[in-house]
């Protein structure tokens, strides 16, 4: 870790806490979801490298989207954690891996050929938010009650509404909605990568979650949640609201809220003003 990164460190003010939750659905027999988070104590030796969310969504069928999920999961935050570097190059040598890993496991266990996995992950560093993906899996930000999504869908139904050939209600419920262009294991695996991280301010909160959530409940709904619960409560009730929905799909949700720590005073520090002891009090 440099001088400047550690000087950095020293002057964030903002408070991470994150909740995570996962569950299988109504319909499928397997959870091929994996979400998962790393807030490194101040003492810790990776604390320089700030905070990671993870949610991956496998495919492959039977238990192959399972382990190519797990896979990834892993994968990234154990690479990112090793990586010296800076966020951004941190976060794309962990995916890269990743989906190394993922053919290595191909190679070794034929029966998982075809299997893959999208996965989205966010790195909460000095109060700036950094962000890596890669499928349809989401990352969004509620900002003063403005919630919006951070990533863009790698899937063939999200690049023709980013060409202007469906409207949004087009997409939603288009019957190719779920066909990836990108996912690590995939022949294309390129994942996004943001050039630099984003300031994060006292009360946002950013979400990560799995199409299980997305594709089941609306984004006023799941604002109107995440405004009114703390993290955990938040994360339990939107898995609630996609099963009422008919929980077609496993659902991963993983909720960060950033907070202002307040200043601690300084134990050097002397105050000038005079103090007295009441009569009769010792001691």
């Amino acid at each position: 870790m440099c001088a400047d990164q550690a000087r950095k460190a020293d002057q964030s003010r903002l408070m991470v806490r994150c909740a995570m939750l996962s569950d299988v659905g109504c319909v499928r027999s397997q959870n091929e979801d994996a979400v998962g988070c790393m807030i490194p104590r101040e003492d810790d030796p990776f604390a320089h490298a700030g905070a990671l969310a993870v949610v991956a969504d496998g495919m492959g069928g039977h238990a192959a989207g399972e382990v190519a999920s797990r896979i990834a999961l892993r994968t990234v935050l154990h690479e990112y954690y090793r990586d010296p570097g800076l966020p951004t190059e941190a976060l794309k040598k962990a995916f890269v891996v990743a989906n190394q890993a993922i053919g290595e496991h191909v190679a070794a266990d034929p029966s998982c050929d075809g299997m893959g996995t999208t996965c989205s992950a966010v790195a909460i560093v000095n109060d700036l938010a950094y962000i890596a993906h890669i499928g349809d899996s989401r990352i969004y930000l509620l900002r003063q009650r403005e919630f919006r999504q951070l990533t863009e869908d790698d899937s063939l139904v999200g690049e023709m509404f980013r060409e202007g050939l469906l409207t949004a209600e087009e997409a939603n419920r288009h019957p190719d909605k779920n066909v990836l262009l990108r996912a690590l294991g995939a022949p294309e695996y390129e994942p996004a990568v943001s050039p630099d991280g984003f300031p994060l301010e006292h009360d946002d909160v950013l979400m990560l979650c799995t199409d299980g959530i997305s594709d089941q409940i609306d984004d006023a709904t799941i604002a109107s949640v995440i405004m009114q619960f703390e993290p955990v409560d938040a994360c339990q009730k939107l898995i609630e609201l996609a099963r009422m929905a008919g929980g077609l799909d496993n659902a991963s949700v993983a909720i960060c809220s950033l907070q202002r720590q307040p200043t601690r005073r300084s134990a050097s520090v002397r105050s000038t003003r005079e103090t007295s002891v009441p009569p009769n009090v010792t001691g």
